[in-house]
């Protein structure tokens, strides 16, 4: 069980603490659109060592027909592991692959990160397959300042123009945030443009969040790094937001893990 004080999100998003967080997300079947179920933490010990948990949101792990991920398939447990668990390390490219330098430039990452890195930056992508993960925004709950590491969505639907004035962005050039309430698919969706060109969409999970900074006043959006056309449209717009907030919303109770609650 958690303690206390690692209860709610924003103890996983203070830069200052030894504990990270991942939010594991899965592709809808039918609308294609990637919904939260649960978070992958680390945590670092005393030891230095690190320790991994896995936890599913409580929203979900009360819908009567929820499919659990292979191997973790008790939806109230705290699952913990001295080792990252194998459903999320496969999703680590492996050291033996000759494009893994490649790989790791397009994530923006040295070549010796570590596991958690590369899965933090990719979101542990794979064609096909639904699972993703999203770090959880930084928040540092004193000043209310926060800020975003994210792959843009939807980039593949760009049009051509779009697409090869993505390819020539450098890194730290300035992009705005546009709402989308017409979009077909979501109200909710905020559109990634610079002018009149679309780039790409911030990810579903982010949504409610990437609001609350906008409504929030001031923010910055700015390219970490723009791959070329040949890289897997997932990997082509790394982008960092940096603003402020009232409230974290992943402190809510939509996002209150399914372990930290009463057994029923």
């Amino acid at each position: 069980m958690l303690s206390t004080d690692l209860a709610l999100s924003s103890a996983y998003a203070d830069p200052t603490t030894s504990a990270s967080r991942l939010i594991v997300t899965r592709r809808d079947a039918m609308d294609r659109t990637y919904r939260a179920i649960g978070y992958l933490d680390r945590q670092r010990e005393v030891s230095g060592s690190h320790v991994y948990t896995f936890s599913y949101l409580a929203q979900v792990a009360d819908q009567e027909r929820f499919v659990p991920i292979i191997g973790f398939r008790d939806l109230h447990r705290h699952y913990r592991s001295t080792r990252l668990f194998p459903s999320f390390s496969e999703r680590v490219m492996s050291a033996k692959r000759p494009d893994r330098p490649e790989y790791l430039a397009a994530l923006d990452l040295d070549a010796d990160a570590d596991a958690w890195e590369i899965l933090s930056a990719s979101g542990g992508h794979r064609e096909g397959d639904p699972i993703e993960l999203v770090s959880l925004p930084s928040y540092e709950p004193t000043t209310g300042m926060t800020s975003a590491h994210f792959l843009a969505h939807g980039v593949r639907y760009c049009d051509d123009e779009a697409s090869a004035y993505l390819t020539q962005l450098q890194r730290g050039h300035k992009l705005t945030l546009r709402f989308d309430p017409t979009n077909p698919k979501d109200a909710n969706a905020i559109q990634v443009v610079d002018g009149s060109l679309c780039l790409g969409f911030v990810p579903s999970p982010l949504l409610d969040y990437v609001h609350s900074v906008v409504d929030s006043g001031a923010y910055e959006l700015r390219v970490v790094r723009a791959n070329p056309a040949e890289t897997h449209p997932h990997l082509r717009l790394l982008l960092h937001l940096r603003g402020h907030c009232e409230d974290f919303v992943f402190d809510g109770p939509a996002w209150r893990s399914a372990s930290d609650l009463p057994a029923k």
